[in-house]
Formats: C-alpha cells, structure tokens, sequence
C-alpha cells in the first residue's frame, strides 16, 4: 500500500489529517485564491458542498458503479456538482464569481475530493461518507481560511474588508465591491514566492502545534522493536 493510500486513510481530517497542511493536496487552488478572506471562504464554501455531495452519491453507488470504471463515475459525478455550484454562484454572487475565476470550475480536478471518494465513501455507509466528507471540506476551508488571513493582513492590513462578496448580488453590485489591490503593504505576500514560504510557514507551524499538543500523525505507538540477534553455537554434522 502506497503512503498516499495509508495518510489518506488516518482519520481525523479536520486537524490531525488536514488534506492542505498535512497532506498537501490541493494546493493549486488554496495559493491562487487566498490573497483574501472572503475569496478563500468563498472557494471554501464552494469545495465543501461539492465535496459532501460527491462522497455522499459516491457511497450511495458504490453498489452499481462498476469498479473497472469508478474513477470515471466519480470525476463525472465531480464534474456534475462542480457545474451546479459554479451556476449557482454565477446567478446569485456573481461578484464573487468572477474574482475566483477558473479556480471554481476547477474544483471538479481536486484530488483531496476524489481521494476520499475512492479510500471511504466508495467502501462505507452513507452516513460514515457524509461525515468523513464534511470533516475533510472542512479542513480544506480552515486552511484557506488560515492562509487567506495572514496575506489579507500582511498585504492590505484589513481583515475581511470585502466581505459584501458573499452576500447574494447581481453583476452591478461588482462595481461597488471592494478593491483591495490599491493598497499593498508587504507586497511579497502577493507574489507566486511569498504565498508559498508563508503556506511553508503555517505548515510547520501546525506541525509544531500538533506535537506539542500530543496530536501528531505519527503513531508512536507502533515503533518498530528492533530484532534481537540470536547466537546460535554447535558443530555442523557430516552424513
């Protein structure tokens, strides 16, 4: 079994097992779209209805959908619910749409999402998939929420400034949104570069947390015992 497979079948996704500070898997989308709060709880939001929906159809077939063709079910069954949230964010909060661009059709190629389709919802009951597959969009929206943060205060030094993004808006509420882009402080923080140290920085500062609070994924109760060497002594007889 692949470590992909064995991290990705630990339990505890919200913090233990977090599929973007842990497991670092959908990166593309949390780097491109958490220059502020209100995208990365915008995209969050987004990622967690398509992830509960997906897990929840994927366990609800796991009988009928064959297994040679699974994994082109579930990025059909991604690609599905991706369409539906996309339109709906089209026709209600079209501002917010815009800004998160293609980072919101996109949503269909998350690998943290399928991952959980294939190692859980696929195998269990629908409501142990619901459950896993809330836990596991929830994680994926703390950590944009995180990330989203710290560049929002870094770089504009405001905190959720542009919040009239979620709220329900036709495309002439886009003119009168927020415009953060004017006013940069640590302009680094925007950069391709500076997002990635500072998603290297919460990262090791989570797993800092997590040791010190006796929360980390090694299991230290499983440590190999070393083997003892056995001497053995005698004479080898000739037949």
């Amino acid at each position: 079994m692949s470590e992909l497979k064995l991290q990705a079948e630990r339990k505890g996704m919200v913090w233990e097992n977090n599929p973007v500070l842990i497991q670092l898997l959908g990166l593309s989308p949390v780097l491109a779209v958490s220059s502020t709060l209100a995208y990365g709880i915008g995209l969050g939001v987004a990622t967690f209805i398509v992830c509960v929906l997906s897990c929840l159809t994927a366990s609800l077939l796991k009988g009928t959908i064959p297994r040679k063709w699974r994994l082109v079910w579930y990025m059909l069954i991604l690609a599905s619910y991706t369409t539906v949230v996309e339109t709906i964010s089209q026709l209600y909060f079209y501002p917010l749409f815009l800004r998160l661009g293609i980072y919101l059709p996109l949503i269909c190629c998350n690998v943290a999402i399928l991952i959980r389709m294939e190692t859980f919802a696929a195998q269990s009951p629908w409501p142990a998939a619901t459950l896993d597959a809330a836990k596991t969009g929830c994680g994926f929206l703390i950590a944009l929420v995180l990330l989203a943060t710290c560049r929002e205060l870094l770089v504009s030094g405001t905190l959720f400034a542009n919040w009239q993004l979620l709220l329900p808006a036709s495309s002439e509420a886009a003119i009168a949104a927020s415009n953060l882009e004017n006013s940069q402080f640590f302009r680094f923080a925007n950069t391709q570069a500076g997002v990635l140290i500072l998603l290297g920085l919460l990262v090791a500062f989570f797993n800092l947390l997590s040791q010190r609070t006796n929360n980390s994924l090694l299991d230290n109760s499983q440590e190999l015992i070393p083997a003892k060497r056995a001497r053995v002594t005698g004479r080898l007889s000739k037949e």
